[in-house]
């Protein structure tokens, strides 16, 4: 059983690194919150959000997220509400990886 979840759990971030096929994950992609690395913050918020805060941060163990503004995630990154370890993501990397939770 643990390998099938491995392996699914493989899989999934797999399919969720390939993407749609759409401009989604360009370098330097232009949004409303200004310019953040798509491509870069779907692979931090794959290492780091994902187990607790599900595909596209629809919520799994940890909250739905998908939508929440940018100041909104990035207080959370630096508090670390609930079980939420504080700082997991920090400076560019944390307000990338915002940017792109904003906008899921």
């Amino acid at each position: 059983m643990k390998k099938f979840l491995i392996m699914m759990a493989g899989s999934a971030m797999l399919l969720a690194a390939c993407g749609g096929g759409d401009d989604a994950g360009e370098e330097g992609e232009e949004t409303a919150g200004g310019t953040y690395d798509a491509e870069a913050a779907a692979s931090l918020y794959e290492s780091n959000c994902l187990s607790c805060h599900g595909d596209q941060g629809s919520g799994a163990s940890g909250p739905e997220i998908a939508g929440m503004d940018v100041d909104s995630v990035l207080a959370a990154i630096e508090e670390g509400p609930g079980g939420m370890p504080a700082d997991i993501v920090t400076g560019e990397e944390a307000e990338n990886v915002a940017q792109y939770v904003s906008e899921q």
